[in-house]
Order: structure tokens, then C-alpha cells, then sequence
């Protein structure tokens, strides 16, 4: 009798880790850019700063920005546009480094709400937006992309740092 009780005990705890861990798989990524938004919003570097690797987020922008360069190269026939190139690949890593900083990352996530007030954000302050209507968009079990329904292979890369997620990344928009 006792045996019986103690499996229905081990079961009852075994469906209440697996029920955490579903819930903790489908609500952390909505939980993480609430508490992102909320950090913005009550204007808390401190907070948003736990949710942003900002070494991560500069390597990989940098990577991005040179692959686009890198296409941009390929496509130039008159050889003037390789000197814009050059001139883009010497600029970018120095410009990076100094927007994706703490206070440059809050200015680009708050971007959308002085956009109303100021006119439209720059290029880097847009890829750096927290969409109002966002979609979470699964790559892997410590990976997801914030997209909009618009753009949905473009946006704000999360990787999973145990067991809460850090901005890492960003897929700009595919090129035209």
C-alpha cells in the first residue's frame, strides 16, 4: 500500500516538473520582453542591462553589417562602390562599439515611442526595437528570434543563459 502511494507521489512530482519546464519553455520568452519593456519604461539601466549581452549583441551586428558589405562588394561593377566598402568595413566595428553600449541600446529599444515625437529612427535604432506586436519565433531549445509579422525573419536574437534569455543578436532584414 505504501508502495502504491509513494509511485503516485513520484509521478504527481514528476508531471509537476515537466508541467514547469512547458510552462517555463512557452511563457520565458513573453516574460523576458515584458520585464525589458518594463525596465525601459521605468527608465532602469540596471535592469535592462541584465537582459542584454552586449558583447554577444556587438560581434554579432558586426558580423552582420560585414556580410551585408560583403554582398554589397559582390554586386559592384564600377569600383567606385568598393570604395565605399572600404570605407563602410573600417567605420562599422568603431560605430558598433560605441551604439551597442548601454545607454545606446536603451535609446534604440525606446526608439519606437520618440519616434511619434522626433520622426523616423535610424537605420541601427530600428533593427534595436522591441516590436509593439511581437512574434516569437523558436530557432532551437536556447534560441528565439522577436519578429514582427511583417518582417518575421528579421529581428532581436535571444539566447538562453541557464535559465533566463539575454539579448544576443540581430538578423537585419534581407537585403534588396
Amino acid at each position: 500500500m505504501a508502495n502504491g502511494k509513494s509511485r503516485i507521489a513520484a509521478l504527481a512530482v514528476a508531471a509537476l516538473i515537466i508541467a514547469a519546464g512547458v510552462t517555463w519553455y512557452f511563457a520565458s520568452p513573453v516574460w523576458t520582453l515584458h520585464q525589458m519593456k518594463m525596465a525601459v519604461d521605468a527608465d532602469d539601466p540596471a535592469a535592462l542591462d541584465a537582459y542584454i549581452d552586449y558583447p554577444a549583441l556587438r560581434d554579432d551586428l558586426k558580423d552582420e553589417v560585414m556580410g551585408r558589405l560583403a554582398v554589397e562588394e559582390g554586386k559592384d561593377r564600377t569600383g567606385l562602390g568598393g570604395l565605399g566598402v572600404a570605407i563602410g568595413r573600417v567605420v562599422a566595428g568603431p560605430v558598433i562599439d560605441r551604439v551597442i553600449s548601454p545607454a545606446g541600446v536603451r535609446a534604440a529599444l525606446m526608439a519606437k515611442q520618440e519616434q511619434a515625437q522626433f520622426g523616423p529612427a535610424a537605420p541601427a535604432a530600428s533593427a534595436l526595437r522591441l516590436p509593439s506586436d511581437p512574434v516569437i519565433v523558436r530557432r532551437s531549445f536556447s534560441e528565439f528570434l522577436v519578429a514582427t509579422k511583417q518582417q518575421p525573419m528579421s529581428g532581436l536574437v535571444f539566447k538562453r543563459h541557464w535559465l533566463s534569455w539575454m539579448l544576443s543578436g540581430v538578423e537585419l532584414p534581407a537585403h534588396r
